[in-house]
């Protein structure tokens, strides 16, 4: 589940874009109790989240069954009605995984930044020149560049609160979540 500091790493953009993601793939409670009142001696409700080995073996003890003296809807219904109180966790647990997924996506695209002009110099004086060997000055500013360290390459960072080594542009701690200061 997403605590409250997981959410603070967030901007104001990013947490409404947050808010908004997990509304819109969050279940809906009352179309979880409407399922589970017109269809629940079935498994209508079940199939909604997903849990369709059950939902299935409910449609079928239901089906099978129901000409053998109504057994079938008795069996299902104590089912359903077991799963009347299963309903509420099941959206918590729902919610949690989404919180969870919306949360891990926004980092992920936090992290995923194209590359500036600044960070390859090479490659941007080969685009800006205009000789006759065009070609072959590009191929030598790519090759230049990738085997040239740059400074903020060079130089180790540590993270501040644990300590433990970071690489190249990273935003955040890999070990703890604390975010890194650009300034490092």
């Amino acid at each position: 589940m997403i605590n409250t500091i997981d959410k603070t790493k967030l901007t104001d953009r990013e947490l409404l874009i947050f808010n908004q993601e997990v509304e819109n793939k969050k279940k809906n409670p009352i179309i979880a109790y409407l399922l589970w009142w017109f269809t629940g001696f079935m498994g209508g409700h079940r199939y909604y989240f997903g849990k369709t080995g059950s939902a299935i073996a409910m449609t079928l003890i239901f089906w099978l069954l129901v000409w053998l003296f109504g057994l079938g809807a008795l069996i299902t219904g104590i089912w359903a009605l077991v799963d009347v109180f299963l309903i509420n966790g099941w959206l918590k647990e729902d919610n949690a995984k989404v919180e969870a997924q919306v949360f891990n996506d926004l980092m992920m695209n936090r992290n995923i930044a194209p590359v500036s002009r600044e960070e390859a110099p090479a490659q941007v004086k080969a685009t800006n020149d205009t000789s006759a060997n065009e070609p072959e000055v590009k191929e030598q500013a790519v090759e230049e560049s990738a085997t040239q360290e740059s400074p903020v390459q060079a130089t180790p960072k540590f993270c501040v609160n644990c300590g433990s080594q970071l690489e190249g542009t990273m935003a955040f701690c890999p070990k703890c979540g604390t975010k890194i200061a650009s300034n490092l």
